[in-house]
């Protein structure tokens, strides 16, 4: 593709008597599932042919109304004209005004692109600063942030000037960012005094309409760094103003309020507006309204079931049988259960407040938006402003959460949410996202010998981990117990207080690191993850939680190359030992992955299984069981094979199907034109791949209809068309490969056999 140039296709276009609108149309007009020109050739090679026919750009950018051209109906795409500028050495005096606009206005669709193709003007941080007058608010605001994002450091005194006589709360929190950001010293502007001013004057005027069911009184009493009270209006004030600002994932100037604070006052605040904010969501009809409510529908919806099926032909009475078998109970049940399901009410308007999420506990955050992703999965707005909130806070348990969230979710947008936000997790630390999940396993306070002390009163109690990864209470004297006693009367509350709470978090923590890290290191295992040996034993080995759990797996040495050298498994005296019982040690150069039935020979894989049964060991996972299906990657005509069907046309029903692969971890794909779907899928985001298990499908919302298995096939998850997304199987990893062909086995066991006239049994 480097080869081709724009002009030159123009030029061929010319030559055999075709208009040259067809170039133009294919660069500047964005497919769903395809690339446009700047992302597939050189610059050099794009913006010549739009300098000479710069009418095109006019259309792109809106300047012009779109010519009459026969055949072609659509416009060309904003975004694709403004990322194709961004390539241009310089952009053309005519079109800066319109990009402009673009780059600072209040449509957020197309801003970043405009202020991308604008950031090669010598003089762009001089004409943004212009912008700092704007009458628009919304305008001052962005000229701010954009100014920060340049680093321009020569706007340090503009925006001073601005700040002094600026009276809008959200632009002079933009300001206060931005002068911090460009390395302006704000701190005398963040005196309690200052503070406490800026919060009644703030305080005085009307409060967003929106945020009427936040209850400012129950906010925490909060304390300065330095241990003395914060005045409750500067607090109240914050929630007022992160309202206001409308980013959830929180802003520069909030991040530096919080950090005034101590941890616990962070941290209490965090939690409150997070369980207000989860509370408000998800309010329901009380059950006294849902017994109301079917008390006055049931009775009519019974009735209107009978009739249906009584007045229905015959062949169609199967359609109404359900709703006309169902009892009078039953109906008014369904009636109760609709009503207490509805939503009184939604917090989304008020997303702003989640900026001060940053600092809660973080098992607090895990329980609370485990429980809401399960209960209210639907509310994707929320989900994802939840997720931007309390990721600023770089919480390990928080980290972790997000990591899983970002391999493997039902609904796409979250999913990708939570790997931007690990990305920019560790672009901040410059670390790969492997490296961070590594680097920030929680320890459910468990020291590095894997011990957690309690100061109780005057006595310390211990906490270890048992031979199931349970936490074991010990007293004083070294005799387990199973709970901490009944204080003394001379024990100081506090203590006695602070030591309860940490028993209780150290066991909420390590029931998710082990859940969390047992889910990682599976993916590691499938998608092939090669460990440097020194990072192994720093984050995985000598962790007092992952270092457990990977005694329970079996490893394998690889030299520089990546052939196998043999195979180990650490015990639990930090030694490292073989099939044999013999100590292993490492070469110097040694690299590590897990090991699986895909990976070595018959006789290690059932060695391996022998010792673990041997010593009474429970695999974490298995390893040493599913092999490679014997498949060919090349068919008879020369061809990549990219499919498995040797389970075509095994039969079912849909919900037995349906549960079969839920309990694998699969998910059902998403639906096509008419609520159809016919794929159940598994993503591993870390090697880009998704499995996919085809069978005869199913319509939304579901029903209970004949199913059949069909094929097992691998997806390009970075491929945005559907016909380019298959992979060819030599191209799957060798143990996701083995794995995914265990499942599809899995789920046609699951069928009640091969039927050689399926398709005829089929509902389509």
């Amino acid at each position: 593709m480097g080869s081709v140039d724009l002009r030159a296709l123009a030029e061929l276009l010319k030559r055999s008597g075709m208009p040259i609108d067809d170039v133009a149309h294919t660069a500047l007009y964005q497919y769903w599932n395809q690339a446009t020109a700047v992302e597939v050739l050189p610059a050099d090679r794009v913006w010549p042919f739009f300098a000479e026919h710069p009418e095109y750009i006019d259309e792109g950018l809106g300047l012009v109304a779109p010519p009459k051209r026969e055949g072609r109906q659509t416009q060309l795409d904003l975004n694709a004209t403004l990322r194709t500028l961004a390539v241009f050495p310089t952009v053309q005096a005519r079109w800066l005004p319109r990009v402009m606009e673009l780059a600072l206005g209040e449509g957020k669709t197309h801003r970043a692109a405009a202020q991308k193709a604008l950031s090669m003007l010598p003089d762009i941080g001089r004409r943004v600063v212009e912008s700092l007058g704007a009458t628009k608010s919304e305008v001052r605001i962005e000229a701010a942030n954009w100014l920060a994002e340049l680093r321009y450091a020569e706007a340090v005194p503009a925006i001073t000037k601005a700040l002094e006589k600026e009276t809008r709360e959200t632009v002079r929190a933009a300001y206060l960012t931005a002068l911090e950001a460009l390395g302006d010293d704000i701190s005398a502007r963040l005196a309690p005094a200052i503070l406490l001013a800026e919060a009644k004057k703030g305080l005085k005027a009307k409060p967003p309409a929106g945020l009427a069911w936040f209850s400012l009184d129950a906010l925490p009493a909060c304390k300065w760094l330095d241990g003395s009270p914060v005045e409750p209006e500067i607090v109240r004030w914050w929630v007022v103003l992160a309202c206001k600002l409308k980013e959830p994932g929180g802003n520069a100037l909030l991040t530096r309020y919080l950090g005034l604070l101590d941890a616990a006052s962070r941290q209490a605040i965090g939690s409150l507006v997070l369980r207000q904010f989860i509370a408000h969501d998800t309010r329901h009809p009380t059950l006294d309204e849902g017994i109301a409510h079917a008390n006055a529908h049931a009775p009519q919806r019974y009735q209107g079931n009978q009739q249906r099926y009584q007045n229905a032909k015959a062949e169609h009475k199967q359609y109404y049988e359900a709703d006309f078998q169902k009892t009078q109970e039953q109906v008014f049940e369904e009636c109760k259960r609709e009503k207490m399901g509805e939503y009184l009410g939604s917090a989304i308007g008020e997303k702003g407040t989640l900026a001060l999420t940053a600092h809660a506990p973080g098992h607090e955050v895990v329980t609370l938006l485990q429980q809401y992703m399960r209960d209210h999965y639907q509310r994707r707005s929320q989900i994802e402003a939840m997720l931007e909130g309390v990721a600023p806070g770089n919480d390990p348990v928080v980290i972790q959460l997000l990591l899983g969230i970002s391999r493997r979710y039902r609904t796409a947008s979250v999913q990708e949410k939570a790997r931007a936000l690990v990305q920019q997790i560790a672009d901040r630390n410059g670390w790969t996202q492997d490296q961070l999940a590594d680097r920030t396993i929680p320890t459910a306070g468990l020291d590095d010998t894997g011990k957690l002390e309690l100061a109780y009163g005057d006595r310390i109690f211990t906490v270890v981990l048992d031979a199931a990864m349970k936490p074991e209470l010990r007293n004083p004297e070294g005799k387990i117990v199973k709970a901490l006693p009944e204080p003394r009367q001379n024990d100081d509350p506090v203590l006695i207080k602070d030591a309860k709470a940490q028993f209780s978090t150290s066991k909420k923590e390590l029931k998710q690191v082990i859940d969390l890290q047992t889910a990682r290191l599976f993916e590691a295992m499938c998608t092939g993850r090669i460990w440097p040996q020194a990072e192994w034993r720093e984050y995985l080995h000598r962790h007092p939680i992952a270092g457990r759990l990977i005694q329970r797996l079996v490893w394998l040495e690889l030299d520089a190359e990546g052939a196998v050298r043999g195979s180990f498994r650490p015990t639990e005296d930090g030694s490292l030992i073989d099939t044999q019982d013999d100590e292993v040690e490492l070469a110097a150069d040694s690299q590590l992955r897990l090991g699986h039935a895909s990976l070595v020979d018959e006789g290690t894989a059932a060695t391996w299984n022998k010792h673990f049964k041997d010593y009474k060991l429970v695999p974490l996972f298995a390893q040493m069981t599913r092999k490679s299906p014997a498949v060919a990657f090349i068919d008879d005509k020369g061809q990549p094979v990219s499919e498995i069907n040797d389970r075509l046309g095994w039969i079912s029903d849909t919900f037995t199907l349906r549960g079969s692969f839920a309990k694998l971890g699969y998910q059902r794909a998403q639906a096509e034109d008419g609520g159809f779907f016919y794929q159940y899928t598994k993503e591993f985001s870390s090697a880009g791949v998704r499995v996919a298990i085809e069978f005869s499908g199913n319509t939304l919302p579901e029903e209970n209809v004949p199913a059949a298995l069909k094929t097992l096939g691998f997806e390009d998850m970075k491929t945005r068309g559907y016909s380019d997304r298959a992979l060819p199987l030599s191209s799957v990893p060798p143990v996701l490969l083995a794995e995914a062909y265990a499942d599809y086995l899995a789920i046609a066991q699951a069928c009640a056999g091969f039927d050689a006239g399926w398709e005829k049994k089929m509902p389509w």
